[in-house]
């Protein structure tokens, strides 16, 4: 089980994302660059805590929310790239921006372009 801060790392992770999202949906630039830097910083901050924090993000990859999900799932695609390749191929099937981002990352990890992130 996650402590606290791991805890309330992982909720600010699913947050950040949806106002990401948000941000993306509104075309709003800016608030959307923001956003993804800070998305990466908790990233940083999760897997910081180890094999815990990794696996902690990894089931996030099984989140009702599809942003919350796919989001996840691009993050620790490196750590269970057949799970998270799972998981976006789901939320690939969504309409709209959140489907469309899916099956971009589907086809820049199969093209071999895949920028991922730096820990």
């Amino acid at each position: 089980m996650p402590d606290d801060k791991l805890i309330r790392l992982l909720q600010r992770f699913a947050a950040t994302t949806k106002a990401h999202y948000q941000a993306l949906e509104e075309m709003n630039e800016e608030r959307a660059n923001t956003h993804a830097h800070m998305i990466t910083g908790l990233y940083r901050s999760i897997v910081a805590n180890g094999e815990s924090g990794r696996q902690a993000l990894l089931e996030m990859t099984d989140d009702r929310d599809s942003l919350v999900a796919g989001m996840a799932a691009v993050y620790s695609i490196n750590y269970d790239n057949r799970r998270c390749l799972t998981t976006l191929s789901r939320v690939a099937r969504e309409p709209g921006l959140v489907g469309f981002r899916a099956k971009v990352a589907i086809e820049r990890w199969e093209n071999g372009e895949w920028w991922g992130v730096d820990e």
